[in-house]
Order: C-alpha cells, then sequence, then structure tokens
C-alpha cells in the first residue's frame, strides 16, 4: 500500500449506535459524492485500527484499496502533481543519493516532494535532493522516520532500479545462485509493470529461440533474448515460487505468485504450457487497482455510463440479468469486475462465482468454483441462495449447468452478472441457448425474455496517447482511404486526432486501450417483455428482429467506433484494426 505523507487526520470516536464522529477531518470525498458516509467511516475505521498496529496510512488509500474510489481520483484530491502520476513506475530520487542522506522518496504532492528522513538535512542537503528528483518540485515536505524503516524502503528501491538486461548478464557470465534467480524474476516483472504490460511470456526453447515478451496494449514485444540454460533456470525458479511441479515439463501447470511494487502488491496468474519445441510460461497481471471505473470505460458514451450507474445503484434483490460478450481477450472480465466494484457492496451482498478467481474485490463474497466441482448443479445452486446474496457475479458462463443456474438465479430475484463468449450482442443470444437442450430451449427464452437487461459485446480498440497530434487538411486523403469500406459515419468536419509518438508511449503513439462495443438494452416495461416473448417464441433462431422492437435499445459498434473518433480517442487506423479490416 502506497505511504502519503500528510497531515494527520483528526480523532475519530464512536458513539453509542456505532456511528463515527470526526473531528475536523477532510472529508470532501464524501461532500463531493466520491463515496458514502458509511463507506468513508469503514475506512476510518480501519484507519483507527491499522494506527493500533503501528501503520499510518491514509483514509482515501484505504477508500482506494477498498475500491470505493479510485486511485486517479484520490490523487486528485490530495493535489498530487500529474507528473508524478506518469512518473510513478520510476524511482523519483536515486538510490545512492538516498543511501548517502538516509532519506526515502514517497510521492509528489501539490509540487513538493514527501520526504522519510532519518536523520536533520542541512540546506545544502535540501537542495541536492530537490535538484535530483526526477519529477520538478519546488521544494520537500519531510517527515521523521527511523533507520530500518528507511532501510527498508531503500533496500525495495535497490531492487527495483536493476536492470534485467544488467541481471541477465551476470547470469551468463557466472555461476547462478538462488538469490540471483529471485532478483532476475522479480525484475522481469518490475520491467513489465512499468511498461504497462498486461501479460508476460516466457518460451524455453534451444538456442536461439527462447524469448521473454510482454504483451502492451494488445501487442507482443520481443524484449529479451537469452540462452536456454538461462531461461531453463527462471523456469525452475518460476514453478518453484508458484507451487508448480520444478520438474515436471510435460503437463500444463498453473499458479500464483505476486510482487511489490510502487508499495502495494500485484498478483499473477501464472500458466506453464509444453510445446513441440520446448516449453512456455504465461503470466497474467493482475491488479486490483488498474481496474478502470464505469466513467472511464466510456469517455465517449454518457448514456452508456449512465445506463450501468443505474444498474450498480441497485438497493437489494431486483432481478435481472446483464451479460458481456467478446472474444478472448477482449477485457470482458475487467469490465466484469469494472461494473461489480460500483456496486454499494457495503449495503448489499455481492456474491462472485469464479474459475479461478481473478481479482480480490473487498466487501464481496468470492467463490473459488473448483470448491463446488463435487457437488451437484442443483446443490451449487442452494449454497449460493443460502449466503443471502443480493448481486451473483458468475466469471463465465461456458455450460449448461452454469447457464440454468444464471437463469434460476434471476427467476429467484436476483441481479446476475456474467460473461460469455460471443462475437456480437446478437450472437450472444444464440450463444446462450446453445447450452441448452432442444426440449428445455423454448422455457429458457421465455426466462431470458423476461429478465434480460443487457447485453454488452466488447472489443478493444488502441487509445491514442496524449501527444497525439489534430488532423490537418494535409490528411483528409489519407483518412478517407482508411475509413474507406468500414461503414463508419462521420459528419463533415469532424475534428479527428493521429497518432505521433513521446517517450510517454515509447514513441508508439498509443497508450492502453478503450471498448469499442455494442449494446442491446432492453426496457423494464412489461409490454416490450411480452413482445420479445412472442417474437422468440415464434422463431428461436431469428434473432436479428429483436432489435426492431418497440422498448429495445440497440447500439451498433459501428456508433460506439464514430463517438471513440470524434472524441479523440483513437484513430482512424485503430478504428480498421478493430473491425478486422
Amino acid at each position: 500500500m502506497e505511504l502519503v505523507s500528510t497531515p494527520p487526520e483528526a480523532a475519530v470516536a464512536p458513539t453509542a449506535s456505532g456511528r463515527l464522529v470526526r473531528y475536523g477531518v477532510d472529508d470532501a470525498v464524501v461532500r463531493q459524492g466520491h463515496v458514502t458516509q458509511a463507506q468513508f467511516n469503514i475506512a476510518l475505521r480501519k484507519k483507527s485500527a491499522l494506527v493500533e498496529l503501528g501503520h499510518n496510512v491514509h483514509v482515501y488509500d484505504l477508500l482506494v484499496r477498498d475500491r470505493f474510489l479510485s486511485r486517479e481520483r484520490a490523487a486528485e484530491l490530495l493535489g498530487r502533481s500529474e507528473a508524478a502520476d506518469l512518473e510513478g513506475s520510476r524511482a523519483l530520487l536515486p538510490v545512492g543519493l538516498c543511501e548517502r542522506y538516509l532519506v526515502a522518496p514517497v510521492a509528489v504532492e501539490s509540487g513538493s516532494l514527501a520526504l522519510l528522513s532519518a536523520r536533520p538535512l542541512t540546506e545544502r542537503e535540501k537542495a541536492a535532493i530537490v535538484r535530483a528528483c526526477v519529477v520538478p518540485v519546488a521544494g520537500l515536505r519531510i517527515t521523521a522516520a527511523d533507520r530500518a524503516e528507511v532501510r527498508q524502503v531503500l533496500r525495495r528501491m535497490s531492487k527495483q532500479s536493476a536492470g534485467v538486461d544488467s541481471l541477465l548478464e551476470e547470469m551468463r557470465s557466472r555461476d547462478v545462485t538462488g538469490s540471483l534467480l529471485s532478483s532476475v524474476v522479480e525484475a522481469i516483472l518490475t520491467e513489465a509493470l512499468r511498461a504497462r504490460a498486461s501479460d508476460i511470456h516466457l518460451d524455453s526453447c534451444a538456442d536461439p529461440d527462447s524469448w521473454i515478451s510482454y504483451r502492451i496494449d494488445g501487442q507482443l514485444q520481443q524484449r529479451h533474448q537469452l540462452p536456454e540454460r538461462v531461461m531453463t533456470a527462471i523456469f525452475t525458479r518460476l514453478k518453484t515460487e508458484t507451487g508448480m511441479d520444478a520438474s515436471d515439463a510435460r503437463r500444463a501447470q498453473d499458479g500464483r505468485m505476486s510482487i511489490e511494487f510502487n508499495g502495494r502488491h500485484i498478483d499473477f496468474r501464472v500458466a506453464s504450457q509444453p510445446l513441440a519445441q520446448g516449453e512456455t510460461i504465461a503470466l497474467r497481471v493482475l491488479d486490483p487497482e488498474s481496474l478502470p471505473g464505469i466513467d472511464s470505460l466510456f469517455p465517449a458514451d454518457p448514456a452508456m455510463i449512465e445506463r450501468l450507474r443505474a444498474v450498480a445503484s441497485v438497493h437489494g434483490k431486483t432481478g435481472g440479468l446483464l451479460l458481456f460478450s467478446g472474444p478472448t481477450g477482449s477485457g470482458k472480465t475487467t469490465t466484469l469486475y469494472a461494473v461489480s466494484q460500483s456496486f454499494p457492496r457495503d449495503r448489499i451482498n455481492v456474491v462472485t462465482v469464479e474459475d479461478p478467481v481473478e481479482y480480490t474485490l473487498p466487501f464481496a463474497r468470492q467463490i473459488q468454483i473448483n470448491q463446488l466441482l463435487d457437488q451437484r448443479t442443483t446443490d451449487v445452486e442452494r449454497s449460493i441462495l443460502r449466503q443471502d446474496p443480493d448481486v451473483i457475479v458468475f466469471g463465465e458462463i461456458r455450460d449448461g449447468d452454469s447457464a440454468r443456474a444464471a437463469l434460476k438465479f434471476t427467476e429467484s430475484g436476483h441481479l446476475v452478472l456474467a460473461t460469455i463468449h460471443a462475437t456480437s450482442a446478437l450472437q450472444t443470444f444464440e450463444r446462450f441457448v446453445s447450452f441448452f437442450e432442444d426440449s428445455a430451449k423454448r422455457e429458457a427464452l421465455f426466462i431470458l425474455a423476461h429478465s434480460l437487461r443487457l447485453l454488452f459485446s466488447q472489443r478493444l480498440a488502441q487509445r491514442l496517447c496524449s501527444c497525439a497530434r489534430p488532423a490537418g487538411p494535409e490528411d483528409a486523403e489519407g483518412i478517407r482511404t482508411t475509413l474507406d469500406g468500414t461503414g463508419i459515419d462521420l459528419p463533415e468536419g469532424t475534428p479527428l486526432r493521429l497518432r505521433t509518438g513521446c517517450i510517454r508511449c515509447d514513441h508508439t503513439g498509443i497508450f492502453g486501450r478503450v471498448l469499442a462495443f455494442e449494446a442491446l438494452a432492453m426496457s423494464s416495461d412489461e409490454a416490450a417483455r411480452m413482445d420479445l416473448v412472442a417474437l422468440l417464441e415464434e422463431s428461436q433462431g431469428n434473432f436479428g428482429r429483436i432489435t426492431t422492437l418497440a422498448g429495445v435499445h440497440f447500439q451498433q459498434r459501428l456508433t460506439s467506433l464514430a463517438d471513440l473518433l470524434a472524441a479523440g480517442e483513437i484513430d482512424p487506423l485503430g478504428a480498421r484494426r478493430v473491425l478486422g479490416l
């Protein structure tokens, strides 16, 4: 967890009713409507408990950890500089200087560098620290700390500053030790996080085909080529640390690990797989704090934001089904969690059923499905209902059992969210119904017609970096050529932006990804529901006519792409790639 040096918060005293009374606490986060009073009080209680254990943590950091508040919003409220956010993956001060002065940087806040110091600093030393900071700062905010605390931070900084290339070169030139292997693995993971990688791929093959690759903004990048013996040693270490059998390279295995990065713990889901030419290991980065909020998911579609906010404002058992579809790697799980964390989890019971659990969601009850493998489907349904859920989140509907369970839960008045593999919103109907035998399809369609609230089909488009430039008259011909045949209709004179490149985006012009979606939303009007029931009963395969019904709102992917282009989030080339052209 990130340590933030801020003025101490006021005392917190529980009343007889259990309500917290605050004296002078800066509760702007409540006054501005970012969190509720109840959520803020929960964070204050946690802070009080941590203080008793000797840990000084800002209340906003606890709100971020519990996913009631985004880190970006917390940084904005605390007045931290944008430059600090951009540089957050790098050390703010050289490690050597920190060791010489016995100081440790914490964060940049309101133009000042927050610093832990184990001894008094002279004016000359302060000036040297300000000059050495990688982010321009006007001064220092110094907090006294003991030497052990400072040295612990410096040890972490030293590990993170060790480059992968230098460590790999060291492995090539001398005997491999356990400590060196541990440093190499941590350096690889840290480098990937700094590069904003979503996945890390390691291939152990005969020389010279052993590579370490990172997936950044959807594209694989080969970063490091290693001798096979070095990669074999890394594989052994990774398997050992993740609980796999390091001696077995002939079967697929799964594991999990975590490291500390920038003051918080980042999890990795690890999977090994034998290859015809050797073996591969894939690591999926699972950083809960990187999960976007609803607002950032739909930067060009405020109507969709309001629709999902209305869903997330549920206050009990309202019933309904939301399906999120898309191909593998399209971010379905990320969207599912983004919506799930928007529920008031301190007031309603959110239960997730996953295989495996991807992200930890505080104040939700998360069930690992393999814990229930020996039970029949009816037993699984009964055991979950006994947990008194309001909202049930399925990691994925992948078979008839999970599809039937989802419908059963909606029938009993629960709001159900789930992902499913399908390439379009309308194909989601076909895919869902395909899980049922012919004799059960009519009943499934009837329940689906009455319970469905939203079908959401998504793909990921490459998001333009802030360095993108406005398109000029000289770009008009190239833009027309790129958009030709896509079907995207842009009004004349729509201002567009084009990728360029800078240090921030590694000169690619791309920084992150954004959703290009199509959605089908159903009205709660009973007459509209009965029209849908009649249509589905008439023809179980003619799902295309659903978009013509009154009470059905259907947004095409082309509309979403046009909105993203007009908002400057993507460029014409990115739009074309989403459509597979």
